[in-house]
């Protein structure tokens, strides 16, 4: 009589535990690139909103160029000034005055920072602007406007993005 012995084939326990580690591993990988994807993202989509909004205000200066040179009534705009109190032009006729001080109002109020002035909850609830749920605009957003002597416009926005120590800044020039 002769006894065969049998062998197992299979994993063994080392293997198994090497084969999930590995595993382990990947998939741990595959969710740091994933978190960084996103805030990636959110950082294009803030960026994205900061470029829209600087061009929404030159756009409004070319459809007023009040001043000489053309659209001096929006120069010497500063960081950390409040947007002053205007007359709803949507609601009715404006002078070109007016209008030049509600475009910046609408343009500060949709920037992020001013949310709580009154001239800004004025805006909202005349419908001009949306409801902050809505539209909240950048975080800590804030911007300037300053128009140089030959003409040439320049309006930088500025923002906090969570992820980031530093003001994120964008600067944009333009001729009338």
């Amino acid at each position: 009589m002769s006894i065969e012995l049998s062998r197992n084939t299979g994993f063994s326990m080392i293997e198994l535990l090497v084969a999930v580690l590995v595993m382990g591993v990947g998939v741990l990988g595959i969710t740091g690139l994933q978190v960084v994807s996103l805030q990636n993202n959110g950082s294009a989509l803030i960026r994205g909103q900061a470029v829209q909004l600087s061009y929404e205000i030159l756009d409004r200066i070319r459809a007023n160029p009040l001043g000489t040179p053309a659209g001096n009534a929006y120069n010497n705009i500063s960081l950390a000034q409040v947007p002053a109190a205007a007359t709803n032009c949507e609601a009715g006729p404006c002078s070109e005055a007016q209008m030049s001080v509600f475009d910046i109002a609408v343009w500060k109020c949709s920037l992020g920072n001013y949310n709580t002035e009154n001239v800004c909850t004025d805006l909202r609830n005349a419908e001009v602007l949306p409801a902050v749920t809505d539209l909240p605009g950048l975080p800590q957003g804030d911007g300037s406007i300053s128009v140089s002597a030959n003409g040439v416009i320049t309006v930088t926005v500025q923002w906090q993005e969570s992820n980031q120590p530093n003001v994120s800044i964008i600067s944009i020039d333009s001729q009338v």
